[in-house]
């Protein structure tokens, strides 16, 4: 009797060990799927929402909340858009905010100057890099705190150094927001926690995104997969790893951001270059994150080419001004994701630089041709004169003129028009 209780309590005891042990993998679990700002208590409402595709179409799942959902596909060059639902649906982003944050601090700070840690920066809500007051780190180190594992006191503490204030530094990523020509993004804070008249669109968070990818010191951070920010006699050695599952999971992927809040929903941004190509992606408010980005990302890849449509120093067009002939050429290369079969057709303009200096030596830029698609900039191209120009008057005139450009691509050939007029200006 006394071996049978015994053998019964050890049994409990394995029984009690492997329940603890199930129970830590579970809380494991949870954490994990709680990467960024998340603040929930009680039940997961993660699953408020599952977008599910199938083929060219997709349907939105409602398993919670009705809050709505948006995705965009957009080519980093041309921010041409490859692939979009509600692309411009105003949404909360979470920890996306981010991406302007550290886009706005690289262009206004040197990132190796060194901070104190701002008292406001100490005990942010939400996922942290645990700062303490006055210890001192570089902007560099804080971007990376920032990027990497979405730590909303680095964003406070950045916010301060650069911008002088959180509200200065705010003000700076909304100017910047006006800059980009974008209508549906307004920032309230530099780490997305839930403010009122904080919000993005998918297409605006991807144009904001591909900006950010075209600087270098931005597209490191993002793409880096594990940081070392070395100690000081303020703090001891940090070891940052990327949150962002894309960039171990996704052939290509370099960058960018998660995000999730209670009231935004799971948000991704991703980035990915294959064959010259280089996407972006942003879900809002889908939960199943890595998995739309990643579908949405294939579809573009395996649907579009990059197809050089202009060659540096190559003729555009020809105009008479005056009796006398001008031509104008491309600066550098054009190349358009295109798809097989497909006709394109864009509207342009001429936006020349007239406080430039005059007389012009030949291959001097001028200007810049722009391309619209539905009254949306898509992208420009530099364009330089063959002949000099020593007229002001010329340049005004080339800025009249307005354009049609018609491109199709079939069986690897390309074939394009372009004509333009002076927009009903008199000469």
């Amino acid at each position: 009797m006394n071996r049978y209780f015994s053998i019964k309590s050890v049994c409990k005891i394995i029984t009690a060990i492997l329940v603890i042990l199930l129970l830590n993998f579970l809380i494991i679990q949870l954490n994990q799927v709680f990467e960024d700002n998340s603040t929930v208590s009680g039940s997961n409402k993660a699953w408020e929402k599952i977008l599910t595709t199938k083929g060219d179409s997709r349907d939105f799942l409602d398993v919670g909340a009705n809050k709505a959902q948006s995705m965009v596909v957009l080519e980093e060059s041309t921010l041409r858009v490859l692939d979009e639902s509600n692309k411009d649906l105003r949404l909360e982003m979470a920890s996306t905010t981010k991406i302007m944050t550290a886009l706005v601090a690289i262009e206004n700070c040197d990132l190796d100057k060194q901070v104190e840690v701002a008292d406001e920066a100490v005990g942010v809500e939400g996922s942290s890099i645990y700062l303490k007051y006055n210890e001192i780190w570089t902007i560099r180190d804080l971007l990376y705190g920032l990027m990497l594992r979405s730590g909303n006191d680095a964003a406070v503490a950045i916010a301060v150094a650069v911008g002088g204030s959180v509200d200065g530094f705010v003000n700076m990523m909304n100017k910047k927001v006006e800059q980009l020509g974008l209508s549906n993004t307004h920032f309230d804070n530099p780490n997305g926690l839930h403010g009122d008249t904080h919000y993005t669109s998918a297409y605006d968070l991807a144009v904001i995104s591909a900006f950010a990818m075209r600087n270098e010191e931005f597209k490191n951070i993002v793409g880096t997969k594990m940081y070392t920010v070395a100690a000081n006699e303020t703090h001891p050695t940090y070891y940052f790893a990327n949150k962002n599952k894309m960039l171990t999971q996704y052939d290509g992927a370099n960058g960018i951001k998660t995000g999730y809040t209670k009231d935004s929903g799971r948000c991704l941004v991703s980035s990915a270059e294959r064959n010259g190509m280089q996407l972006i992606c942003v879900v809002l408010n889908i939960y199943d994150t890595y998995g739309t980005c990643s579908s949405g990302m294939d579809k573009a890849f395996g649907e579009y080419t990059p197809v050089e449509v202009g060659k540096k120093g190559s003729v555009l067009q020809s105009f008479e001004i005056d009796g006398k002939r001008y031509d104008i050429a491309l600066d550098n290369d054009l190349v358009l994701p295109l798809k097989e079969g497909e006709n394109l057709g864009l509207n342009c303009k001429f936006n020349m630089n007239e406080s430039m200096e005059l007389p012009t030596a030949i291959g001097s830029i001028i200007g810049k041709i722009e391309f619209y698609d539905d009254n949306r900039l898509l992208f420009s191209a530099n364009i330089v004169n063959i002949n000099e120009i020593n007229d002001i008057g010329v340049l005004r005139a080339l800025s009249a003129y307005v354009g049609d450009w018609r491109v199709s691509y079939a069986n690897g050939a390309i074939e394009q028009i372009f004509s333009v007029d002076r927009g009903g200006v008199k000469a």
